[in-house]
């Protein structure tokens, strides 16, 4: 005949299951507690990436805080010792972070691929140069490991934590442009695609233009009805989206801007006519002026022939330098790639004619 368990049994098997129960409840709640650490600590070292990846893109341009105005490539290494100086400005659990793995190269905006390639590459239209940060918390970096509290129960070593973060400078599919068009022709004549920037002047007085340049310096051009340089034609006023061949329309576009903003793809009015009166309201507004548009941000087109629909190809960045009027009535301008004037916030990717958009990350 089998006896029940006594009494003292029960209550050592209840003491075994209670002891086991504790254990798991003191490893799930260890558990929570490292994983709540875990992410603090992921959460401090991303923001140190994107920070560190966000202050030295912009250093792979031309920059004057940046202290490379003569690059014509872009310079790596100047980006790269931006974002190594930059991330002892930020800490984790209170320790100040100092070490860094960063890495330039070009970074496809179209996703292929969706990996940072290496500086050595023949970038293609949709690859940008790019700088990539990356940060751990491992045995002598940043503080070490993270000291867990399941670790001291189970008897492993503290956690290691890793993020990277991976920054751009693009340029704009779209974006509210100044109301005046140029040709593709003029740029591909006259813009270095390798480099982002203008050609520079190597006379003085080169074949087929009427204008003194500077040697050294960006081409200055003019943009008027019916006026050539060389093969080229250079650019006509646009009434924009606005069907219109209006004095007014141009006018209110140049002193208010455009109200809506225009894609690469959309078909625009070229406006026929020279229209002397605008001359004026550019000069007010350009470098011999106030200023305001000084720098703009003017759509490209294949054929800048009046009184048709165009569609845009690009957009370009120009430093208005005035507009005269009386006999002469045309833009006096040149390609602009100043990667602060030329910043742009428009949306999507488009092709490089010296308009960046803001720093943006996209890993």
């Amino acid at each position: 005949m089998n006896k029940p368990p006594s009494a003292a049994h029960q209550r050592g098997g209840i003491l075994l299951i209670s002891a086991a129960v504790l254990t798991m409840l003191l490893g799930f709640a260890a558990l929570a507690i490292d994983l709540g650490r875990l992410m603090v600590v992921r959460n401090e070292l991303q923001n140190g990436a994107d920070a560190a990846a966000m202050a030295a893109v912009p250093c792979l341009y031309r920059r004057a805080d940046c202290l490379n105005t003569s690059a014509t490539t872009p310079d790596w290494d100047t980006a790269t010792s931006r974002a190594l100086a930059f991330i002892s400005k930020n800490k984790s659990e209170d320790v100040s972070l100092s070490n860094a793995t960063v890495t330039a190269g070009y970074w496809n905006m179209n996703g292929t691929p969706a990996t940072l390639q290496a500086k050595t590459i023949t970038p293609g239209p949709y690859d940008y140069p790019a700088i990539q940060v990356q940060v751990r918390r491992t045995n002598g970096q940043n503080g070490g490991s993270v000291v867990l509290s399941l670790a001291n129960i189970i008897g492993t070593p503290g956690g290691s934590v890793w993020v990277t973060s991976t920054a751009v400078i693009s340029h704009p599919a779209s974006l509210s442009p100044f109301p005046m068009v140029l040709s593709k022709c003029l740029y591909d004549t006259y813009w270095d695609s390798t480099t982002g920037s203008p050609k520079l002047a190597t006379q003085v007085n080169p074949p087929g233009f009427d204008l003194p340049q500077i040697i050294g310096q960006p081409y200055f051009f003019k943009a008027t009805s019916s006026y050539k340089v060389g093969i080229c034609e250079a650019g006509q006023w646009s009434s924009l989206l606005i069907d219109s061949n209006s004095t007014s329309t141009i006018s209110n576009l140049i002193t208010s801007g455009s109200p809506q903003s225009i894609a690469i793809g959309d078909s625009l009015w070229v406006q026929p006519g020279s229209k002397t009166a605008l001359y004026s309201d550019v000069s007010n507004c350009s470098a011999a002026g106030n200023k305001k548009c000084e720098y703009a941000m003017v759509p490209i087109i294949q054929d800048v022939s009046t009184h048709s629909h165009q569609p845009v190809v690009a957009f370009a960045c120009v430093h208005v330098l005035d507009g005269i009027g009386g006999s002469g009535k045309y833009v006096l301008f040149q390609m602009s790639a100043d990667s602060v004037k030329c910043q742009n916030s428009g949306s999507g990717v488009g092709p490089n004619y010296g308009i960046n958009t803001p720093p943006r990350l996209v890993q």
